[in-house]
């Protein structure tokens, strides 16, 4: 728990001193929810990095329609409410909302409750994210 306190903070202090940006889902367009998202209890346990395993964007709208298309694939396809991840990390330097803070995530079983998703845009099977 201390850990993923001590992440946050990180997180936030990184925000502020090198200026990320947090995309909210308004700004990118996201479709509602399909049903009622369950919420994360206050003891989150763990962060739990992924990768998208599809297309990779570089730039603010291909960076939205990406976020539109998984978000799409997620509720359609695999019949989630919404898109699986709390938060996607995209390669126009941004931070994409996926459910939030406190919605639990679709992202890794058994672990979702207790967990945040934050997964990186692309498939890095072979290729390496970049420096942004």
């Amino acid at each position: 728990m201390k850990f993923l306190f001590g992440l946050l903070t990180v997180l936030f202090l990184a925000d502020a001193a090198l200026g990320l940006t947090i995309i909210s889902r308004k700004e990118w367009g996201a479709a509602a929810s399909t049903s009622t998202l369950d919420k994360l209890a206050n003891g989150k346990s763990y962060v739990i990095i992924h990768h998208t395993a599809g297309a990779y964007c570089s730039t603010k709208a291909a960076c939205i329609t990406q976020m539109k298309n998984i978000q799409s694939y997620h509720q359609k396809t695999q019949g989630w409410a919404d898109i699986g991840y709390n938060f996607l990390i995209v390669g126009d330097g941004n931070i994409y909302e996926g459910r939030g803070w406190n919605a639990v995530g679709v992202h890794a079983s058994g672990y979702n409750s207790l967990s945040l998703g934050i997964s990186f845009m692309g498939n890095y099977n072979n290729d390496e994210p970049t420096a942004a």
